[in-house]
C-alpha cells in the first residue's frame, strides 16, 4: 500500500496530492489548473496538483486538458494514467469530441484518501 499525502494551501487555494514517498518526478502541466507528476523510474503517478481547488469543488466546473495533446508521444500514456487509480479517485476524465476534460471529484478528502488505499 502506498501512502497518500494531501496538503492544502488555503492562501493559494492549491491542493497537493502525493502518492507514495515524495521523490523526484517529471511534471506535466495538463492545463493552467492541473499538474500531474510522474515518477520517471516507475512510470507511475507520483502526485497531482490542483490549482483553485475550492472553485472546482464548489462549481463542478470541467477543465479542458488542452496541453495533453502537446505531450504528443506521451499523450496516450498520460490519459491512461489519468483514468486509472489513484488519479481516478480525484479526477473524472471525459472526452467530448476531440477535447479531453477533467472534473474534480466531490468526495470529502477523507473519502478520497480511503479510496486510494
Amino acid at each position: 500500500m502506498n501512502p497518500v499525502r494531501i496538503t492544502y494551501d488555503p492562501e493559494g487555494d492549491i491542493l497537493y496530492i502525493t502518492f507514495g514517498q515524495a521523490s523526484a518526478a517529471t511534471g506535466y502541466q495538463l492545463s493552467d489548473q492541473i499538474l500531474l507528476r510522474i515518477d520517471p523510474q516507475t512510470q507511475k503517478a507520483a502526485g497531482l496538483t490542483i490549482f483553485n481547488y475550492s472553485v472546482h469543488v464548489q462549481t463542478g466546473r470541467e477543465v479542458s486538458l488542452s496541453r495533453l495533446e502537446e505531450a504528443h508521444d506521451k499523450a496516450a500514456f498520460l490519459l491512461s494514467t489519468l483514468t486509472s487509480p489513484p488519479i481516478s479517485h480525484f479526477l473524472r476524465i471525459t472526452q467530448k469530441e476531440a477535447v479531453t476534460q477533467a472534473t474534480v471529484r466531490h468526495p470529502s478528502l477523507q473519502e478520497a484518501v480511503a479510496c486510494s488505499l
